[in-house]
């Protein structure tokens, strides 16, 4: 489970060989969700973060939505994918 970027007590991160859609995991204190690549939305039911980690996490995908579909795809590769810059 690589970790790609971590800020503000967020950790972003994906699995080897993940199911589809494209998505990546976000802990933040407690709190355990997956975010869809190229929408942003949350996986099915999962809880929504705190609004402010939230505009965190969704301003960060919007920057980085490139590198998280080559991180992704280099998971799905079995490949070591490259850790993001964080958002601050």
């Amino acid at each position: 489970m690589p970790t790609i970027s971590k800020f503000g007590g967020i950790s972003i991160y994906l699995y080897y060989n993940d199911h589809d859609p494209p998505h990546f995991h976000v802990i933040y204190s407690g709190f355990m969700t997956r975010i869809e690549i190229m929408t942003g939305e949350y996986i099915r039911s999962d809880a929504p973060l705190p609004p402010s980690k939230e505009k965190d996490v969704m301003k960060w995908l919007d920057i980085h939505k490139d590198d998280m579909i080559n991180a992704w795809d280099a998971c799905r590769c079995k490949m070591a994918p490259r850790k993001i810059p964080p958002l601050y």
